[in-house]
């Protein structure tokens, strides 16, 4: 019996450990997804037959600043995941804190380039809340 419980024990650990691995992966292909997209903007901004006249400038810087604090949302999430025992609940708490930090009213603080990155950083806490769901469920 006892040997039948070790097996169950262990068994039950590869199962936890293994999904740790696949939600760890999943967790890169966000950081990743995050990064190309800032740098498919950047790329965009250096593109030889960009001018002032076909181009919005503060749409790309804003695409950037996305995708750099997105990147930076899945790089806690990866941080938090190293460090944990449990990644399903460290998952699920990366998860609360970005649509708990989302639904947080704009604001003006009075500052518009302060205003500007605010709400950026409200968008990329939605858009990290929703495809960290993505991966969750596709993971699962």
């Amino acid at each position: 019996m006892s040997s039948t419980r070790t097996n169950n024990v262990t068994r039950a650990e590869r199962d936890r450990q293994m999904h740790a691995e696949r939600l760890t992966t999943a967790a890169y292909a966000g950081k990743s997804n995050a990064l190309r997209r800032g740098t498919t903007s950047l790329e965009r901004l250096r593109a030889p037959e960009l001018t002032a006249e076909n181009v919005r400038m503060d749409g790309f810087f804003e695409a950037i600043t996305r995708a750099q604090y997105e990147t930076g949302l899945w790089q806690t999430l990866l941080d938090a995941l190293q460090s944990s025992r449990d990644a399903v609940a460290t998952w699920h708490e990366q998860m609360a804190k970005a649509e708990l930090e989302a639904e947080r009213p704009e604001g003006g603080m009075g500052n518009p380039v302060a205003d500007a990155r605010r709400h950026l950083w409200l968008e990329a806490n939605r858009d990290f809340a929703r495809d960290a769901a993505d991966s969750f469920r596709r993971v699962s």
